[in-house]
This record gives structure tokens, sequence and C-alpha cells, in this order.
């Protein structure tokens, strides 16, 4: 039986500038990083969707990138200990991955990572979603448009058993569990994202059984991450693409009962979220808009100024935590950091890229939406001169592919002549140019 409570909360957004976060200075720069995970206060891995895996020896002072993995978008990383670890590609086809691995390990601390893909069981699409249990047991989930799958080694990665759960839920993203028998996991229930609803599923067996606790009474979002600082207190963040007000789900009951709880009237594209006590708390968003912070327990949120585009928290203790989004951020009360200030932006080798080209009389523009918000791609000649407009649209998709026709034609509708022409793209900060030729 499904139970749920729905709870109304006015959000006061105030700008403040909490002390306990900031901005490591010499971590890399990217459009998102998806994920982090520390073993300790001072080594860790951090994952982003250009296949790379940087890691830190010194608690975020220095980052080296480790391994670099063209074609794949690593969702998810975890370590067992110092040497032993799991990476997570969302697979073949989603956010314009090609590279079919769902897993890749190591066992030297990240100097080498080897595929995997001997699944016990159905193979799983993508694997989005990981969580270290204890020193043997990490689960997995995916993905994040389906099909759905849970995955979990016993073993210290020696064997992986998956499952599929296409009947119960249609794309899993995250999961929170108390021990290796009990746990919780985060999806949606459509593909479709404005036909989808945000659900949590609950097992007490290990994951050979599931029931759904809650299903969320409005279409158009979807469960993106779970965070349990106690084992009676937990949240979720509920992701929407459209022009809503937003919500997260809290239970006070280790997830017997979820409410449904509102976060804020106005639109914000929310994702990652994480509290280092019951009250105490941030969530993010995939947008160039800073993080927000309550106190408590999620009545009140106040604008945080720190951790754009936050996708993922980890509290090492009550003092020492770490966020990913934009750039790797660090939350104590003792910080001392180191900058040598020489990152750099990484972007997409080709954020653009048309086929057929050149072309005659069509092409397929497929361009990469770093984050959600107002969207402008358009077709100008070689003097600057505006040709087309294709999209002038807010889209709420960051960190995606968009993929859109130019059949060569004008504003007018009117065939334009062979020549150099390109495609303009202006989303958020980005600002992208590409050449495409059109024959005559």
């Amino acid at each position: 039986m499904i139970k749920s409570i729905i709870y109304l909360f006015s959000v006061t957004l105030i700008f403040s500038q909490p002390s306990e976060w900031i901005e490591l200075p010499n971590a890399p720069v990217v459009s998102r990083f998806n994920d982090i995970y520390f073993v300790n206060e001072n080594q860790g891995w951090t994952v982003n969707g250009w296949g790379q895996i940087y890691h830190t020896p010194d608690g975020g002072n220095s980052w080296d990138l480790q391994f670099n993995q063209m074609n794949s978008h690593f969702r998810s990383i975890g370590f067992f200990d110092s040497m032993n670890g799991w990476a997570g590609n969302v697979g073949l086809g989603e956010f314009g991955a090609l590279d079919t691995t769902k897993l890749y390990k190591t066992s030297n601390g990240g100097e080498t990572w080897e595929p995997f893909d001997d699944f016990i069981g159905p193979e799983p699409a993508g694997i989005c979603g990981l969580q270290v249990v204890n020193d043997t047991v990490m689960c997995a989930v995916g993905r994040v448009r389906g099909p759905a799958f849970f995955t979990k080694t016993m073993d210290q990665g020696e064997t992986w058993v998956s499952y599929d759960l296409s009947d119960l839920v249609a794309g899993l993203i995250d999961l929170y569990f108390f021990d290796p028998d009990t746990g919780f996991i985060i999806g949606l229930t459509n593909e479709s994202h404005s036909e989808s609803s945000g659900i949590v599923l609950r097992t007490v067996d290990g994951g050979e059984s599931w029931e759904p606790m809650i299903i969320t009474s409005r279409q158009g979002e979807w469960a993106w991450k779970i965070s349990f600082p106690s084992r009676q207190v937990g949240y979720v963040s509920l992701q929407r693409n459209n022009e809503a007000p937003i919500y997260i789900l809290k239970t006070l009951d280790g997830g017997e009962i979820w409410e449904e709880r509102l976060f804020s009237e106005n639109y914000y594209f929310v994702q990652g979220i994480g509290f280092v006590n019951d009250t105490l708390g941030w969530i993010g968003g995939n947008s160039s808009n800073p993080s927000y912070v309550t106190t408590d327990g999620g009545i009140s949120w106040n604008s945080a100024g720190f951790g754009s585009r936050m996708n993922r928290v980890q509290f090492i203790n009550h003092n020492v935590g770490y966020a990913c989004g934009r750039t790797v951020y660090k939350y104590s009360n003792t910080l001392k950091i180191n900058s040598d200030k020489n990152t750099k932006s990484i972007l997409p080798k080709n954020p653009v890229i048309n086929y057929p080209n050149p072309f005659n009389p069509s092409t397929t523009i497929m361009v990469y939406l770093p984050e959600s918000g107002l969207v402008n791609i358009s077709i100008i000649d070689i003097l600057g001169r505006p040709v087309r407009t294709l999209i002038n649209e807010k889209l709420f998709e960051g960190e995606t592919w968009k993929e859109v026709l130019w059949d060569g034609k004008n504003n007018q509708q009117k065939q334009v002549p062979g020549g150099i022409y390109f495609c303009r793209i202006l989303n958020g900060a980005t600002i992208i140019q590409h050449k495409m030729i059109l024959i005559k």
C-alpha cells in the first residue's frame, strides 16, 4: 500500500553566503561532474559525462586525470577501499554515449580501469547510481530513461547479480541501502518525462522483491537523488523539465511514509540533494544558479551561494563533505586549500555535429546543451546574417543532446543558395558556432 502526505510550505529565498562550503580552486571545471566518492577525508574520485575520472590524494588540493574513456558517460563511482573501485556508465544511446560497457573496475586506486560486463542475470542497459553498502557489498541501479535494472555484488565485485525491474518502474536513477537487505531505489514511472511521476520503492530482502512506497501526485517529474542523514529521516529530490512548482519528498519514519513538501513556487532545475544531519541540508540543480540550504528540515530554503549544477553530495562525517557539479566543492570547519590556479574548462570535443556534411538538401544537427534554460539554435551565413531560427525557447533538459533538422530553407521557407553556413548555439553562458556546407 502506498502511503503519502502532501505538505505545503512557503519558501524564503534569502541570498546568503555560508562559510562552510568553498569551491576548490584547483579542481577541474566541466559542464558537470555527475558523481563523487571519498574513501576518507583525503582520497577521492569524481566522474563526468565525457568519460573522465579524476582523483585527489589530498582532500581536493590537487587533482589528476586518471582515466579518459571516449564515448562513455560516467554517472556514478564508488570504492570499497583505496584500491578497489567501480564506475558506472550510462550505456549506449543515453546522453549521447556510444560505449556499451556498463561498469569499469580498478584494483590499483584508479591507475588503470578495466571494462566489466559479466553479469549474472539480465545485463543492465546502464548504471546511473552506485552505493557502497559495506566492505563487500555494493548496489547499483539504472538507467535514467529506462529500462530499469537493479544489480549488486556481495563479494567485493567478484560477481554481480542483475535484476530486470521493468515490470515495476520505467527507469531508475539513485538508491540508498541501510544494510545489505534493506534499501530504497528511486526513479520514474514513465520514460516520457511529461507523463511520469516520481517513485520510491523499498526492499527488505536484498532486492529479491520490491514494494512501491510512494508515487508522487503530479506528472512531469522524476525522483532524482536520495539522502538519509539518519535511519529515520530521509529526503528525495524531484526533478521537473517544465516550469511549475518544485517539490521534494521527506520521511520521518525510515521510509514507511513519504511526505510531498513544496520546495519552491518558482522553477528551479532540482537534482542533487544531501543532508549532514536531520535538519541541515542542501539541494542543487542542473543550472548556473547556486544551490539552496535548509536548517529546519526543508521547511524553508535560502540561497547557499555555491554549487552551480550540483548533482551529488557526500559527507565523510559531520565535519567534512564534498559536492560535485560544475566543479568540486568542499564542506569543512577548517579549510586549508592551496591554489595553483592552473585549471581550465573542459568542453566536449565536438559539442555540435551535423550529418551529412556537406549536405543537400537537408542535414541533421546534434547539439550538446550544457544547462537548462533559454536555448537559441539558429543558422547564419558566412557574413553573420541571420538565415533561420530553428529553436528559441526554454528547454529544461540540461546535460543532453538535442537533435534538430535544417531543411536548407530560410525563415521565409525559401531555399537558400549553396555555400558555407554556420549553426550558432546560445545556451546560458555558452556560445558555439559550427561550420556546415550546403551543396547544389
